[in-house]
């Protein structure tokens, strides 16, 4: 049994590695800046630390085995920027878990990610990946394409933009490609990289399938039994009000930097997971249920 800090260990991914570490065995310190969650893992540990600024971090890190590096944000809010959180916070949790005596970082990456400033959240998490690498505490990082599950943010959003519109608006041309990746696998991935140790890993990770943008929604509107029909919208022209949402809107459909994401292929080979961790992981097709829910 190895005693476990989880940066963002409150939020959606936090939460599904929280339960499967701790379904492994393994004593758990879930570290955010907020509220305690009521959905926390019996027995796990909450303590309050901030990865921006670094304060209380050392702390809550102290006479840990092990952090697994997961506080991120895929928006930019206020103080709440790419560079601060997705770059300086790993820079701050490497340094504390150096000053702490940690002696493993999992850190969770991005599929995609790219020193290219012309995409700023891939951009950041690039920064984040070296920020941990030079560190000095041995390291394994995951890459992941956009994943699933019950909580998530993009595919409940998908949800949300059918139920709301008589004409689903799809960006471009529909083409855009993803690799549904299931958080329930992330879990088992996090799992197997504490239980081996750290071997300077870096893993980009998928699901079994490519699907387009368009295949998505089509998978979803099927889940959710509607045939309302897709129409595709220049990403120029969805720009501007892209803009207004991310302004005003607490939760908006879409911010334009993941509009400009929709440029890039969110892929690795199919057979990723199954090469590097010895597993089959999970369908999109075949377990997005949880979306009749949202």
């Amino acid at each position: 049994m190895a005693r476990i800090a989880i940066t963002g260990g409150t939020g959606f991914v936090g939460l599904h590695t929280a339960r499967a570490l701790s379904d492994a065995g393994h004593e758990l310190r879930l570290v955010a800046r907020g509220r305690r969650s009521a959905l926390r893992p019996a027995g796990a540990q909450f303590v309050r630390a901030d990865v921006v600024s670094g304060e209380g971090l050392v702390a809550a890190l102290q006479g840990c085995d092990a952090v697994v590096h997961l506080a991120a944000v895929i928006r930019e809010r206020g103080s709440q920027t790419f560079d601060k959180v997705n770059r300086q916070g790993a820079e701050n949790v490497a340094r504390a878990a150096r000053e702490a005596g940690v002696g493993h970082i999992v850190h969770l990456s991005a599929l995609g990610c790219d020193p290219d400033p012309a995409y700023p959240y891939l951009l950041s998490k690039w920064a984040g990946e070296q920020a941990v690498r030079a560190g000095g505490v041995p390291f394994d990082v995951i890459r992941p394409s956009i994943m699933f599950g019950t909580g998530d943010g993009f595919y409940t959003r998908l949800v949300k933009l059918i139920r709301w519109n008589p004409v689903v608006p799809v960006p471009g041309d529909g083409g855009a490609t993803f690799q549904p990746f299931a958080v329930s696998d992330l879990g088992r991935i996090v799992v197997q990289c504490i239980e081996r140790g750290p071997r300077r890993l870096v893993a980009e990770v998928g699901g079994p399938d490519w699907m387009t943008l368009d295949e998505i929604v089509d998978t979803i509107k099927g889940v959710m039994h509607t045939r309302r029909p897709s129409v595709h919208v220049p990403v120029m022209a969805l720009l501007p009000p892209a803009v207004i949402f991310d302004k005003l809107l607490p939760n908006p459909p879409v911010t334009p930097a993941q509009l400009k994401m929709l440029e890039r292929r969110n892929t690795t080979h199919p057979q990723a997971v199954q090469q590097q961790f010895g597993f089959e992981p999970l369908s999109f097709r075949d377990n997005c249920d949880y979306l009749q829910d949202y």
